[in-house]
């Protein structure tokens, strides 16, 4: 058993991870504001900028943070990221039974025992899928409306426009749902430490919430 489950800890997120995930929500929170602000026409936003002409210049610049940030962090972590996304992309028959009892966390549905789980519940799996998924939609569309939109055609920018905006809202409402579960909900709040700020979580935790990873780390000894 590794020396941080001897102490009663197991390192979730690396440094490199937490750091990339810090500064991803940042600049995601920085293009929901100016965002917001402009389809919106909140001026307020705006001014927290010093007006509409720097917002703007902030949500683009912000875009470029939110686009090379986790392009770098893959760039360096090829094998870690290669190893997340093929776990959240395998669903087993105990991640299926964990969705139809959605982990315990909803108080109305009754359960006797959480299904065992991998180092993310299928929950955090369909998350992490959609955030990506979103991430590229919104880069996509994000960069033609700042750098060709005198090149490209009207109709293209609208559909560009649409689903930037719509895959926006989408993302702000998975993000508030994600911290509300991360730091707020009592059964699964300990994980904003984890992600946030040292990257440890209780190993006891870590056996009843992610039984089947808990399990390979012991075994890695």
């Amino acid at each position: 058993m590794s020396e941080e489950v001897i102490k009663g800890k197991v390192l979730k997120h690396d440094t490199q991870t937490r750091t990339m995930h810090w500064l991803h929500l940042l600049a995601f929170i920085i293009l929901g504001l100016t965002g917001i602000g402009f389809y919106w026409d909140i001026a307020g936003i705006a001014n927290i900028f010093g007006g509409p002409a720097n917002a703007s210049l902030v949500h683009r610049w912000a875009g470029v943070v939110f686009t090379v940030g986790p392009i770098l962090y893959i760039l360096l972590n090829f094998d870690r990221f290669s190893r997340f996304v093929d776990t959240i992309t395998s669903f087993s028959r105990d991640d299926f039974a964990w969705l139809k009892t959605m982990g315990g966390y909803v108080p109305f549905i009754k359960i006797e025992e959480v299904p065992p789980q991998e180092k993310y519940n299928a929950g955090q799996k369909i998350l992490g899928i959609l955030i990506i998924i979103g991430c590229i939609l919104i880069i996509i569309t994000g960069f033609p409306m700042w750098l060709w939109c005198d090149v490209v055609s009207s109709a293209f920018l609208a559909i560009c426009y649409n689903v930037h905006f719509w895959t926006a809202i989408i993302m702000i409402l998975l993000v508030l749902g994600h911290f509300f579960l991360a730091a707020i909900h009592p059964k699964s709040r300990v994980e904003f430490a984890s992600m946030m700020l040292d990257g440890y979580i209780d190993a006891e935790i870590t056996a009843e919430h992610n039984a089947k990873w808990f399990a390979e780390l012991q075994k890695t000894e």
